[in-house]
């Protein structure tokens, strides 16, 4: 493949500008902060939007991001410090550091735990309770897979870790993580925070419409003991820092970083996952990352010595950040491209601006040997709903989930979403129809339950 070469840096950072003031509007994103760097340095740094709506508050180069899952991949880079000093191994078992765990729990190792495939029960089912109270119902869960069988994103696991790390360090998570990979600068600006409800000067208010289909301001709290699952919060500044350090083998050695980027070798899986890392290739590019609470992204394209790093305070419409920063390293170097994510603003934008000709936007996407791997079912559907939702355009969505259904007639998901569609607009007799259809696909007893009870409710209030 030959080398591409980045367009000149002041085109390239008036592109990126003038993206992300229409991903603000068209994903209803209050504000974003962005850096983009290129071979050491900073081709690109700003600022868009709100870090409070309410109070007007602009976000700013002071303005503190909750990073959410982002956290993990700086708590893996934590991990592998103590492995680079032998304290710990990817081959210890963790009961060799936590007691008292369950018997089954008993043999499942540190790379388990990274790699998201130890197969334990997920405690975030009870983050709302105290620890000993989560830990105690945890633990009484079931197995829900052999280890090492196949990728299963979980809280329990980095849960687990956090323990780990704190009782080989002799530290609290906080002190281990700001100590030994954020400048001391970064003292005010580094911190753990799992509760969103916690006045914290400078940072930004967290808005979601996940309550109400409408965006509004969200206070999560996860549980302090969850920390190492969803807790950093930082500054722009203190993650651009961040990235120089372990671009540059500053947090652990090259050796230690190529292990760590190294795929998991699911037994019963084909999941592209590292030691805590995402892997994506893109048109060829192999990039490394992470994203967290549908908001921040952090993404290095390890050969083109690329770095895309993304910070958000909510998002309102249905989007993956992961497509975003995709999309940015693109203003960067042409031949990354995203081809799945073009093909699914394409036909956004054909549905929401003239849905009667989406049927012949699709035909021609289809067509292009570019667009072979999209998955177009799952893209329609995520239309369909954006429509239905947040739009609040009915017609419009019956329109898009019914070419999904004639285009995908075997799916077990198109015909519940057409149903859903037809009963947000009161019409009976084609939900009923639908969610039929969609029993006839999905045969899960608890689906088939939930719908049948759909059914006969339906049917009453049709009475």
């Amino acid at each position: 493949m030959g080398q591409v070469q980045p367009k000149k840096a002041l085109e390239t950072s008036a592109q990126i500008d003038q993206y992300l003031m229409e991903v603000l509007g068209k994903y209803n994103i209050p504000g974003i902060a962005v850096a983009v760097i290129k071979n050491d340095k900073i081709i690109h740094r700003n600022n868009y939007g709100k870090a409070n709506i309410e109070l007007n508050v602009a976000i700013s180069e002071k303005s503190i991001f909750r990073l959410y899952s982002l956290t993990k991949p700086i708590i893996a880079t934590g991990a592998f410090q103590l492995i680079e000093q032998n304290k710990l191994s990817l081959e210890d078992a963790i009961s060799k550091y936590l007691h008292n765990l369950p018997t089954a729990w008993n043999s499942v190792q540190v790379k388990h735990l990274l790699t998201h495939s130890s197969g334990l029960p997920d405690i975030v089912n009870y983050e709302q309770l105290p620890e000993n109270e989560a830990r105690e119902k945890v633990f009484a869960d079931a197995i829900q897979f052999e280890k090492g069988e196949k990728f299963d994103y979980n809280q329990t696991n980095f849960w687990l870790l956090q323990k780990i790390i704190e009782i080989i360090s002799k530290q609290n998570i906080t002190a281990f993580i700001t100590e030994n990979q954020f400048s001391q600068t970064a003292d005010k600006n580094v911190f753990f925070s799992t509760d969103s409800r916690d006045i914290i000067p400078n940072r930004v208010t967290q808005y979601s419409n996940f309550a109400t289909g409408k965006l509004q301001i969200e206070v999560p709290n996860n549980g302090s003991y969850l920390s190492s699952c969803n807790g950093l919060n930082m500054t722009m500044d203190a993650l651009i820092q961040w990235d120089s350090k372990f671009n540059n083998n500053k947090l652990i050695s090259a050796k230690s970083k190529e292990k760590m980027l190294e795929l998991f070798p699911y037994t019963k899986s084909d999941s592209k996952f590292t030691f805590g890392w995402d892997e994506n290739v893109i048109n060829g590019h192999k990039a490394y990352g992470f994203s967290g609470g549908r908001r921040t992204a952090y993404r290095i394209f390890p050969k083109d010595n690329l770095s895309i790093l993304f910070l958000a305070n909510g998002i309102g419409s249905d989007v993956n950040v992961d497509n975003i920063v995709n999309h940015i390293a693109h203003f960067v170097d042409n031949d990354i491209i995203d081809y799945s994510f073009t093909a699914y603003e394409t036909l956004l934008k054909s549905a929401q601006e003239n849905v009667s000709g989406l049927k012949n936007t699709f035909v021609s996407l289809k067509k292009d040997p570019k667009y072979s791997n999209v998955n177009f079912e799952e893209h329609l559907n995520t239309i369909g709903y954006i429509l239905l939702n947040q739009d609040k355009k009915v017609t419009e969505a019956l329109v898009v989930f019914n070419l999904n259904a004639q285009e995908y007639p075997k799916s077990i998901n198109v015909f519940d979403s057409l149903a859903e569609a037809y009963e947000a607009n009161n019409d009976v007799k084609n939900a009923v129809d639908n969610y039929t259809k969609s029993m006839e696909l999905n045969t899960n007893p608890d689906y088939l339950a939930r719908v049948s009870k759909k059914i006969k409710e339906l049917k009453i209030i049709s009475k």
